[in-house]
């Protein structure tokens, strides 16, 4: 294919005007459309409020993705929408040949998922899920020093807001959804704080120690006189995953709300050390010296900085990157997931939300995506 790589990206919210602000600056992509269902967030003026310089020109715009999909003129399309709102838009882009850069989660429903996976197999087309940890630099620092290691346990924990992720670009008082536009905040929109936020904890994990074999998980619900404008996701969440190599990953994740603050903590143990991120870089524990020691080793002795090479690399831009050039070339293994490899974080997440609601029940994923038992968790409600 000659370049660029001419994409479509539909939604232009929050982190549509991310995506837009980088791809703008990557010489083989030429944005050619944009599509979003609210006038007011194609205008111009407001796009170059997020990104700096920023001008339609001859880029189209559209309020319907089948009036965008029938113009043609496309490549690849960037989805950047509220997971409860895909409505065969994906399917239908594999369908016309086009690449597809799905956000994150790509549905609230594992069988809607699986049907957009098995177009998109069907089709070959170029896919990915809009998974930007497996690209930041500590992260692939991390991965490569793992490798080598018998990894036994991570807990991150993560306290958040519930009003953390601000007030988003969808009119969601018009279409039943939250008064105030933070559908993160729903359950309804969301699929909880897991499956909407937990879901990059839990791939960048899988980017490191491999794929989930089973979940477990208990919420703290919301209490009902504390829900205002739609913000019922509950307060807090307990998850343990447990991984195919026998790694158990604590994923702790809470969020309150007004309080306006929240903090974090991740840590990964292999059966000799452990590692966590200290002032922004990685550090592990570990002692290498003759064993047993004479004497105690030090704090100092056992700390080990792990090199970060090209530390100030956007995560954000760099899986674009690498997008545009496996659509130009055809070749898939430039990506570090495709839609298909990104199902298991897809199906641990959701899985979370059926344990809970059966009482903290361990569910094997593989029973999950298939047994009869957990239809109604995967299957998406008719309308």
């Amino acid at each position: 294919m000659a370049t660029p790589v001419r994409i479509g990206i539909v939604g232009l919210g929050q982190r549509a005007l991310q995506h837009l602000k980088c791809l703008s600056g990557i010489p083989a992509a030429e944005i050619v459309a944009l599509c979003d269902p609210f006038p007011e967030n194609l205008e111009e003026e407001k796009l170059q409020g997020y990104v700096d310089g920023f001008t339609l020109g001859e880029i189209r715009t559209h309020t319907s993705f089948t009036d965008m999909l029938d113009a043609g003129g496309l490549d690849a399309v960037y989805f950047c929408i509220p997971p409860n709102r895909h409505d065969g838009e994906v399917i239908a882009s594999t369908k016309a040949g086009l690449g597809i850069f799905a956000e994150k989660p790509v549905s609230l429903y594992y069988d809607e998922a699986v049907e957009m996976d098995q177009a998109i197999t069907a089709s070959g087309v170029i896919a990915c899920v809009g998974f930007n940890q497996r690209h930041v630099p500590n992260h692939e620092a991390i991965r490569d020093f793992v490798q080598d290691k018998r990894l036994v346990m991570a807990t991150t924990v993560t306290n958040g807001t519930l009003e953390s992720h601000s007030v988003k670009h969808t009119r969601t008082e018009d279409l039943g959804g939250p008064g105030n536009r933070v559908w993160a905040a729903s359950a309804a929109w969301s699929g909880t704080t897991v499956v909407e936020a937990g879901i990059h904890q839990l791939d960048t994990m899988r980017y490191w120690a491999g794929d989930v074999a089973w979940v477990r998980a208990d919420y703290v619900h919301r209490h009902a006189d504390d829900i205002e404008d739609g913000g019922d996701n509950p307060y807090a969440y307990s998850v343990t995953f447990g991984f195919e190599s026998g790694l158990v990953y604590n994923l702790l994740m809470s969020r309150l709300r007004k309080t306006f603050y929240g903090d974090g903590y991740s840590d990964l143990m292999w059966d000799r050390g452990h590692l966590k991120i200290e002032g922004g870089s990685p550090v592990a524990y570990y002692y290498e010296g003759p064993y047993p020691p004479q004497t105690q080793p030090s704090q100092q002795d056992l700390r080990h900085e792990i090199h970060v090479p090209e530390p100030t690399r956007d995560g954000t831009r760099h899986i674009s990157e690498c997008f545009v050039r496996a659509v130009a070339s055809g070749d898939g293994s430039i990506m570090r997931n495709t839609f298909h490899s990104s199902m298991n974080s897809h199906a641990a997440v959701l899985a979370a939300n059926a344990s809970d609601q059966l009482g903290g029940q361990k569910i094997d994923l593989n029973s999950f995506a298939r047994d009869a038992e957990y239809a109604r968790f995967r299957t998406k409600p008719s309308t």
